[in-house]
């Protein structure tokens, strides 16, 4: 039941932050200066999400052991807040082999298409330009003047390459980002299912070692 609740927070929490993400994919947005910027701030932000989900799950944990201890006597009730679970589980947390650690930790981003299409126009342009300057300069001056001009014709040709091929980049962020989002979704489900299961079995020592049992406990 606690898990079903979580899970439906998650998912919450992730539309939310997709949806704020939508700021900087607005139609026309700098592909360079974005991706850029999302690497780092896509993480950070899940990171964030991350320790409000856990306090959630944490109220869904104390309040079900609040209820399944309220028949016990009063001094094992008081044992139980001074125990302080919360802290005790936000301290497992913290620990080195318990942290959430995102896989991977920064936004990886497929290959650029502008770059890609850059270097083929320019390249193309490269190749015919040195054919011709070949076949029409016989001088060694002709050579050179043509040959930079087949350098200026390949670099316009590459930014205007680069330049077609930029709505199919932003794109691509956009679908780098969406795996992104539903990888790091994944992950943060398991994290907090193993927040649970160590609560729970800490919790299930407590009321062992205090002499209470459990409804549900095999005696």
């Amino acid at each position: 039941m606690i898990t079903d609740k979580i899970k439906i927070d998650i998912t919450d929490e992730f539309v939310n932050l997709k949806e704020s993400l939508q700021i900087h994919l607005r139609p026309g947005f700098d592909v360079s200066q974005t991706k850029q910027f999302l690497q780092k701030h896509v993480p950070k932000e899940i990171v964030f999400k991350s320790e409000i989900l856990l306090d959630t799950l944490l109220n869904y944990l104390m309040e079900d052991a609040r209820e399944r201890i309220k028949t016990a006597d009063i001094k094992l009730q008081n044992a139980f807040f001074d125990a302080d679970f919360r802290k005790r589980v936000h301290e497992w947390a913290k620990q080195l082999e318990n942290k959430l650690a995102l896989d991977p930790d920064i936004v990886r981003y497929t290959t650029d298409p502008r770059l890609t299409q850059g270097l083929i126009a320019s390249g193309i342009s490269f190749v015919a330009g040195t054919s011709v300057t070949l076949a029409l300069s016989p001088s060694v001056v002709g050579a050179i003047v043509a040959g930079i001009i087949t350098i200026l014709l390949s670099a316009l040709a590459f930014k205007i390459a680069y330049d077609k091929a930029s709505p199919k980049a932003r794109e691509i962020i956009k679908m780098d980002i969406e795996q992104y989002l539903a990888s790091s979704q994944r992950q943060v489900l398991e994290w907090l299912e193993k927040v649970e299961s160590a609560f729970n079995s800490d919790f299930h020592a407590f009321c062992l070692a205090n002499g209470f049992e459990l409804d549900g406990d095999e005696k």
